[in-house]
């Protein structure tokens, strides 16, 4: 079990992906390669504005920080994610949340997003998280200290 200072706020999305390289495909940042050496200012350009794609931060919305985003297996899941819960309430409240359909989980730190992007109001992010078309929010989880 972690010690009481490992715990951190996070985010919980429960996904049905087909295979792992689809989950990481959608979960983490993507990049092109980068253009040759002898690629126009235009083409180095166009390819700095299209890079990274991230279909997670794209469809949550959010301004968020990729290293504070984690993907986890079916098979790892539930028994991982309970010994980052602090509060035994909230861990049954997870087991509450679990679908044996689910084939993979998303941690997303809470502190790691740092603003709304289909929001124009100043200052943190303003909308919590929801479900998407692909992601089904299981809530937020050590966000106060017991």
């Amino acid at each position: 079990m972690p010690a009481a200072d490992a715990y951190f706020a996070f985010h919980l999305f429960a996904a049905r992906f087909a295979n792992q390289a689809e989950a990481e495909l959608f979960a983490f940042e993507q990049w092109e390669a980068e253009p040759a050496a002898d690629a126009s200012a235009a083409e180095f350009s166009a390819w700095e504005a299209r890079n990274p794609s991230w279909r997670l931060k794209q469809e949550l919305g959010y301004s968020m920080d990729a290293d504070f985003v984690e993907l986890i297996d079916r098979e790892d899941g539930p028994p991982y994610l309970e010994s980052m819960i602090r509060s035994d309430a909230e861990k049954q409240q997870l087991r509450t949340r679990i679908d044996p359909g689910y084939s993979h989980y998303i941690v997303v730190g809470s502190e790691s997003i740092h603003g709304d992007r289909q929001s124009d109001a100043p200052g943190p992010n303003q909308r919590k998280p929801t479900n998407t078309a692909t992601l089904v929010y299981l809530g937020e989880f050590n966000r106060s200290k017991e």
